[in-house]
């Protein structure tokens, strides 16, 4: 019996076969074989991209923020905050990697993760605590989120002072998450119109470039250039490494998705849905060597930054070149965009 197959379940098929020898080639799993690509919108998009990473991904950032609150409004146990920073910190990182919706609105990355810190303005206001929550959000964000926590967390011994100081940051970021959680929330409770859908595709299209250009270069190039190993992001807790690959679990979420059942809401489940399987084939490429890259990547080797710095550029091009056309989008920037 003769079966016929049409040209674009043909080219999906071969695509992802070749896909899948080439990510064996380069030591990352490869994803299953496409069977089918429904069609897409922007909206679709939209709205399976903030159920299945943005909401989630709020989620844990709340949820780890809270822990570390009580962990530090219990007492300064120094290893059980350490611990707990941490986590918040990864979650943050995997959630701001494509700083987008309340993110943005609510300047989130100027309250919560404003590095470097500045160790006076932190010592300032350790001497001279706030009254408040109000008294805290006037003061300077040098001395404020995660970054100063981690310098004061990781003191070879905190003073009761410093301990007071760092529950007052704790709880301005478990606030600050709850606030970006619902806000996410209720974004994800609209019902958006297709030309207010295309815009938020846009913006988040726009975004994710942005987030690629932080990784490459204020995270990892700028402080590589220094040659100074205090200018590494999170080296003060000696958490680099992690903090980057946690970058990059964010923005490879929003690139693929979560495999093939979930990865609708991703820039790969669009182009699919558009009939764009070439360049769902580039960019699953792309993604699987870069994250050969990302996993590789140790601040106490050089080549191996240089490495995913240049893998990193490598899909920020492709997305600006190749793909940004095709979906007749535009790459801007904002604020949050590295220097």
């Amino acid at each position: 019996m003769t079966v016929l197959i049409d040209r674009r379940s043909w080219l999906a098929v071969s695509l992802s076969l070749g896909l899948g020898a080439l990510c064996h080639a380069t030591g990352t799993a490869a994803l299953p074989t496409r069977i089918a690509s429904p069609a897409y919108t922007p909206s679709d998009f939209v709205r399976n991209g903030l159920r299945l990473h943005f909401v989630p991904a709020a989620q844990a950032f709340a949820q780890s923020t809270a822990v570390l609150r009580d962990r530090l409004a219990d007492g300064c146990s120094l290893q059980s905050a350490r611990d707990a920073w941490r986590a918040a910190m990864l979650d943050w990182e995997r959630l701001s990697a494509v700083s987008v919706g309340p993110l943005l609105e609510r300047r989130s990355a100027r309250s919560v993760d404003f590095w470097p810190t500045r160790p006076a303005m932190v010592t300032a206001a350790v001497q001279a605590p706030p009254a408040d929550a109000a008294a805290l959000e006037q003061l300077g964000a040098p001395a404020k989120g995660l970054p100063a926590l981690e310098w004061l967390l990781w003191q070879p011994a905190p003073d009761p002072a410093q301990c007071y100081y760092a529950a007052q940051l704790a709880e301005a970021c478990a606030a600050e998450a709850q606030a970006v959680l619902a806000d996410f929330q209720a974004m994800a409770q609209q019902n958006l119109t297709p030309e207010t859908a295309l815009t938020v595709f846009h913006e988040w299209f726009s975004q994710a470039v942005g987030g690629f250009e932080q990784l490459r270069w204020k995270k990892m190039g700028k402080p590589a250039r220094s040659g100074r190993a205090s200018d590494w992001p999170r080296a003060t807790s000696g958490n680099t490494r992690a903090a980057w690959q946690a970058a990059w679990a964010g923005l490879q979420h929003f690139l693929v998705g979560a495999g093939r059942a979930q990865e609708q809401g991703s820039l790969n489940g669009y182009l699919a849905g558009d009939n764009q399987l070439a360049l769902s084939a580039q960019l699953e490429a792309a993604v699987a060597e870069l994250h050969a890259r990302m996993q590789a990547a140790d601040p106490r080797r050089v080549a191996s930054v240089t490495a995913a710095m240049q893998a990193l550029a490598q899909t920020k091009q492709l997305m600006e070149d190749k793909i940004a056309p095709e979906l007749k989008t535009m790459v801007g920037f904002s604020e949050s965009d590295g220097d």
